[in-house]
């Protein structure tokens, strides 16, 4: 059941998008409202489940970190099954994103290693989880990946400091096991306090809030976003796999650029695979959502060969990290 929110509610889930670790006195002044009925408002959205998670975006290629994702047609597979199926799976480190979808495939799971070899063996292992329950499959590697801010929320104009970086070819950096184990403690919550880090890891405050800022400085973290239930708020997930045709490099720059400047699109991946680009569309109607599809096809009919919809139903695990 759809739950409706105000214009406050959703200025407000936009800032905590743009950073949800920004402090309460901060979003109130952006907002317009005091930091207790902020605090007040962000605990209500999460008792009402609208918020489901805090997220940190990790630069994943400065770790040497690949992504990869598993595509899953199913046959002969009832419920009860995937269910069981997926419980076991979710257990697994390395899978970070797990989604039920309709259209060309019944399953996505994205997963992290740190080198080629692993990726063969990892997609072995998922799939044998399903034996002969699968039709059909197919994998991409991620090349380069953008997440964007949700200006859609407050109808936002401010469209050229939506990008971040998630994945792009640069210089690894290094770092020690206090800083993996702070990014997975802000992996778990980006919200969490520094208080609250520091006596988990038993290290100062201090010491705490430089690693942090050093792991933002050195591009390691690039923000933090927030995690919102689609089913309470009306929205609409799709995700697409875009099919190339002899393309130019200038023509491709200008389908990346065009997407970036939709205020729906969220996130967009490029991708060795069968396609080439994976952009993902929240909308409000199935008629939103095929407008803004028919004018990506016109703008760019001549190097899309090709695109394949898969709705997103349901989200059964999502760590960025």
């Amino acid at each position: 059941m759809v739950t409706n929110i105000d214009l406050k509610d959703r200025k407000l889930l936009y800032e905590l998008d743009a950073n949800s670790r920004a402090p309460l006195s901060k979003i109130a002044k952006k907002i317009g409202l005091s930091p207790e009925v902020v605090n007040y408002r962000i605990k209500r959205l999460e008792k009402e489940g609208i918020i489901t998670q805090y997220q940190i975006i990790v630069n994943l290629s400065a770790l040497n970190i690949l992504q990869f994702k598993i595509c899953l047609s199913f046959q002969h597979m009832n419920s009860e099954k995937l269910e069981n199926t997926l419980e076991k799976i979710k257990k697994i480190h390395s899978v970070k994103w797990i989604v039920s979808c309709k259209g060309n495939w019944d399953l996505i799971i994205s997963l992290e290693t740190d080198c080629i070899e692993n990726i063969d063996t990892l997609k072995n292992e998922i799939i044998s989880f399903f034996g002969n329950n699968i039709s059909n499959k197919a994998i991409s590697i991620l090349v380069e990946a953008q997440t964007y801010n949700r200006d859609y929320l407050i109808d936002t104009k401010d469209s050229f400091s939506r990008s971040r970086i998630i994945m792009k070819k640069g210089k690894e950096q290094e770092i020690d096991d206090l800083d993996l184990a702070v990014l997975k403690k802000l992996a778990e919550n980006a919200r969490k306090s520094i208080v609250d880090i520091s006596a988990e890891l038993k290290q100062t405050i201090r010491v705490i809030n430089y690693r942090i800022k050093q792991l933002e400085k050195k591009k390691i973290i690039l923000g933090y976003k927030v995690a919102i239930n689609y089913d309470k708020l009306g929205i609409k997930f799709f995700k697409t796999f875009v099919y190339l045709d002899n393309p130019n490099k200038e023509r491709v720059d200008a389908l990346i650029a065009y997407l970036e400047q939709n205020k729906n699109v969220i996130h967009h991946v490029k991708v060795l695979g069968n396609w080439d680009l994976e952009p993902e569309f929240e909308v409000y109607s199935e008629e939103e959502f095929d407008n803004i599809l028919q004018n990506i096809k016109d703008k760019f009919s001549d190097i899309i060969k090709g695109i394949d919809i898969i709705t997103i139903s349901k989200e059964h695990k999502f760590v960025y990290f």
